[in-house]
């Protein structure tokens, strides 16, 4: 004889029913077939997306807008190499060496302001692209120094006041040295495989400048142009990892 169904009885086995609906179903969803864009939009994803390391490698390269400035005939121009490391693909201690030179001829008095000197900066970026493909977004910092004796003479004769002789002037080996620093922004790509290409933007500011009692250097190695204390800068680099 069949028990009778009581209210308890029916509530329990829809709930049996109801589990065993869901334990069928979850499969049937798992199993959905995806797009073929969304296929191929997580095959490139799990591509793009490499195991990093702590010690990524290091980088070195050279800027070519110093070169461009040497071959128009600028007043001014700087060669510039770079030496880099990559920890994380995040952080990048950074060391830059260049080379500046100016033969800058004045309007006034008929003057020449001339120099050549080293110029160091070391510093840091940090990316800011949250994927590992090959494209950088950097904001850094620098740290810029060059002690340098530079040159200043002018082919009009100055008259002194007081005694009033005139007198050509031609001042050699005032010595000066001068500090600054620099915040980067930039942009970097990956051309091929160790090649990479990337230009940024400078806002340099003078900390600490000490220049010879005759005069202000009119050029400073790896700054620019001495006046005013601030300004602006930029680098179009090509580098290659190793």
């Amino acid at each position: 004889m069949t028990p009778p169904t009581t209210p308890r009885t029916l509530a329990a086995r829809l709930i049996a029913l109801l589990a065993l609906a869901a334990c069928l179903a979850q499969p049937v969803a798992a199993q959905t077939p995806k797009s073929e864009g969304e296929v191929v939009e997580a095959v490139e994803d799990a591509v793009k997306q490499k195991k990093v390391h702590f010690f990524e490698g290091v980088a070195v390269g050279a800027d070519l807008v110093g070169l461009v400035m040497k071959v128009a005939g600028s007043d001014w121009a700087q060669m510039e190499v770079l030496a880099r490391v990559n920890l994380l693909d995040k952080i990048f201690p950074i060391f830059e060496l260049g080379y500046g030179s100016s033969n800058h001829e004045g309007r006034e008095l008929d003057n020449r302001f001339k120099v050549d000197a080293f110029y160091f900066r070391a510093g840091l970026d940090y990316n800011f692209n949250k994927k590992h493909n090959g494209n950088r977004m950097f904001l850094g910092l620098r740290y810029g120094f060059s002690p340098y004796n530079y040159h200043f003479s002018a082919a009009t004769p100055l008259t002194d006041p007081v005694w009033h002789q005139s007198q050509a002037l031609d001042l050699d080996g005032l010595s000066a040295t001068s500090h600054w620093g620099e915040l980067v922004i930039g942009l970097e790509t990956k051309l091929w495989t160790i090649i990479r290409l990337g230009w940024d933007v400078r806002f340099k500011f003078i900390i600490k400048q000490k220049s010879a009692t005759e005069g202000e250097p009119w050029y400073i190695p790896g700054y620019g142009k001495s006046a005013p204390s601030i300004g602006w800068g930029g680098t179009f680099k090509l580098l290659f990892d190793i």
